[in-house]
């Protein structure tokens, strides 16, 4: 009879606990994601962090997005970007100018879109079940994400979810340079009520500003 290392049998092991664990994990996004199929658009104010201990990086500010399927339109760090689902519009007012580019669907960075900010994680990601912490009273569960592609940026995720809402809450990348991206979900709004052309970039609106096409 063969003998079974220890290294062997620790990786059997870890594989079955983190089989028990996707199941877990796998289930609570099963609810979160049928909260957000429910709704055909969805309007979140956020707070966006970056950190880099060994660059001495910190910063933090504050954002809005509204989505509508894959059209979106994203007010953040005195940008703001339109898509329309073929093309994105970066609008820079302290510029004064505006970049057009083509929606780059085979991005395997691992950057994560805007318009799939709330259903991201269904495809490309080992999903572990992570730790609890609570915030004022509110309990939220983190979820690890492990991106499948071995050539990402990201080394993982943590999204974290409020229990009793079913609401995203918050979600952390670390990078494999070892920067730290913090988005906190300060309020979210299923359904609210959108003006149409909030989607469409009309270049008459901007006369004096420089655009150029990517």
């Amino acid at each position: 009879m063969k003998k079974i290392s220890l290294i062997t049998l620790f990786l059997f092991l870890f594989n079955f606990l983190s089989s028990q664990n996707d199941n877990r994990a796998n289930s609570l996004l099963e609810e979160v994601s049928k909260k957000i199929d429910s709704a055909a658009s969805y309007s979140i104010d956020f707070t966006y962090s970056l950190e880099n201990i060994s660059e001495d990086i910190k910063q933090e500010s504050n954002g809005k997005i509204i989505i509508e399927k894959d059209n979106y339109f994203l007010e953040f760090m005195g940008i703001i970007q339109i898509s329309d689902s073929n093309k994105i519009y970066s609008i820079v007012p302290e510029n004064e100018e505006v970049i057009i580019s083509d929606i780059n669907e085979n991005d395997d960075s691992g950057t994560i879109k805007p318009s799939k900010l709330l259903n991201f994680y269904r495809e490309g990601y080992l999903i572990l079940w992570d730790k609890s912490e609570n915030y004022d009273s509110t309990e939220i569960q983190f979820v690890k994400l492990i991106p499948s592609n071995s050539d990402s940026d990201i080394d993982y995720l943590l999204l974290g979810i409020d229990i009793e809402t079913k609401n995203i809450q918050k979600l952390v990348e670390i990078g494999k340079n070892k920067t730290k991206t913090i988005l906190t979900v300060d309020s979210i709004e299923y359904n609210p009520e959108i003006d149409k052309d909030i989607f469409i970039f009309n270049e008459n609106d901007y006369p004096d500003y420089y655009i150029e096409s990517l």
